[in-house]
């Protein structure tokens, strides 16, 4: 056999390597979710290149998937949420929530999200008391920080016009600005994706996840420098505009036991934030009561540490309350 035929062979059979491997992880993802491919299903089926380049991405608007067993379905301003009609109707008070993956709902059906929670319950308990029809607005993007959540209201205020600004904040939300927004490859093949995932994780410095929180809170780490910035132009718009803002601080759900080493850094937060003059609401307290012993029993997978209804509920109630008690409606 010639050495131009032996070339060809060797590119036909990893070309069907590469086929059947590709065809097996869409088969084997379909039957059984795993966070990892999931998330890869979620980048390309509901992520699309941001219009602004410091963001690496936006939600595609007006688009649905079935990611972790559950709808996501996203209206015409990428959000969670039914559509807003335009002007606010008289009595009207918005909500929107600026947030992440856990605002999102991932894994959890939008009913049982505490955005959709907060929204029921306040219409139950403070709608015929106040004569005000609440209504949230759950802007939650995977992978967002900081940054991003607040360049996402900025763009968005107009439309949106809230009467309350809800930042759920998550431990991870001081990261630097992502890089690179990924190949025709990458975003079309799960095998590749998956692939290039792993590599990637394997490459890196290998530390705990408390070393690398631990990190990026130093003072002098970029991300969080970043993250405090935005804070302060997020509260200096919310009062020129008269807006009410608190925050809301999610715990990472791999550590809930009451001397686990994150505490620490969740203090750093919450003292930045009282600088800033946020009011925070610290849901660790009240997770840790319920999960401390068993973290996984809050996760919506065995190996997928986002809250699931459970801890979605609970973090509802605790947000109800907070607000009640900021005598804000």
């Amino acid at each position: 056999m010639s050495i131009f035929k032996k070339f060809i062979a060797g590119v036909a059979v990893i070309v069907w390597i590469l086929i059947c491997g590709e065809v097996f992880l869409r088969v084997i993802s379909a039957v059984t979710p795993f966070y990892s491919i999931e998330m890869l299903r979620y980048a390309k089926s509901l992520k699309v290149e941001n219009k602004n380049p410091e963001i690496s991405h936006a939600h595609k608007v007006n688009s649905s998937a079935n990611l972790m067993g559950v709808e996501i379905k996203l209206n015409s301003l990428g959000h969670r949420n039914n559509e807003l009609d335009g002007l606010k109707e008289e009595g009207e008070k918005r909500l929107f929530v600026l947030g992440d993956s856990i605002a999102l709902g991932w894994g959890v059906a939008k009913e049982d999200v505490f955005v959709d929670n907060l929204e029921e319950r306040l219409n139950e308990e403070k709608g015929s008391k106040t004569g005000f029809h609440f209504v949230t607005i759950n802007s939650g993007v995977g992978n967002y920080n900081t940054f991003y959540k607040v360049e996402l209201f900025k763009e968005q205020l107009k439309n949106v016009d809230p009467d309350l600004v809800i930042l759920q904040y998550y431990i991870n939300d001081a990261e630097k600005n992502a890089k690179g927004r990924g190949g025709f490859i990458l975003k079309h093949s799960l095998l590749i994706a998956s692939i290039h995932y792993y590599i990637s994780i394997f490459s890196q410095e290998k530390k705990t996840l408390a070393e690398y929180y631990t990190d990026i809170y130093k003072d002098e780490s970029e991300g969080w420098k970043n993250a405090k910035k935005s804070l302060e132009e997020l509260k200096k718009i919310c009062k020129n505009k008269q807006i009410p803002l608190i925050a809301l601080l999610i715990p990472d759900f791999h550590y809930l036991s009451i001397d686990n080493p994150l505490i620490p850094i969740y203090a750093k937060i919450h003292r930045t934030f009282d600088q800033i003059q946020i009011p925070m609401l610290n849901t660790f307290p009240a997770i840790h009561a319920e999960f401390g012993d068993e973290p996984k029993k809050a996760w919506v997978a065995r190996d997928d540490p986002h809250p699931n209804k459970k801890a979605h509920q609970i973090i509802s109630d605790l947000l109800y309350n907070f607000i009640d008690k900021q005598r804000l409606y």
